[in-house]
């Protein structure tokens, strides 16, 4: 039996995000899209995405190379627990390599109370990672992954 990985939320296709805002706020942390697209009727709607409790964001995107800039394709789930757990670590990687980049942080790799290596809050996100949902909003020019609680859609 195939195992599930994702769904298709939202078909977003030929959809356009006309704005990203992104409010950190500790736990309270939102991310909103504001995008059009086609809904089932084939009418362009106007609706706002809101992520709340939004621990972590990835992004990789490149607008240069079409011209509107951000056309969406998809809006998606991923049921896959490993995938959540892995966008943490890399981000967690990230951070410490964007600390140690420019060679003015003064890290000792074996001091546990260092910042850099304090993993406990990882540690509490990964034992409770079932209560959290990775989404995948794809676009013309990459994809946004964004690890929340939940998600709102509303039109506008």
């Amino acid at each position: 039996m195939k195992i599930k990985k994702s769904d298709l939320i939202l078909t977003t296709f030929d959809g356009t995000m006309r704005k990203l805002n992104i409010k950190p706020k500790c736990v309270e942390s939102t991310i909103e899209f504001q995008i059009e697209y086609y809904n089932s009727e084939d009418t362009r709607t106007g609706a706002t995405l809101v992520f709340e409790q939004v621990i972590a964001i990835d992004f990789q995107i490149n607008y240069f190379n079409n011209s509107i800039g951000s056309e969406l394709m998809g809006f998606y789930e991923i049921y896959d627990n490993d995938r959540k757990i892995q966008m943490i670590e890399k981000i967690f990687n990230n951070r410490l390599e964007g600390y140690l980049y420019h060679g003015d942080y003064n890290y000792d790799k074996n001091d546990e109370n260092d910042i850099l290596n304090s993993r406990s809050a990882i540690n509490r996100i990964v034992s409770e990672i079932e209560k959290y949902h990775l989404y995948q909003q794809q676009t013309e020019g990459g994809i946004f992954y964004i690890l929340a609680n939940g998600y709102k859609l509303t039109s506008n």
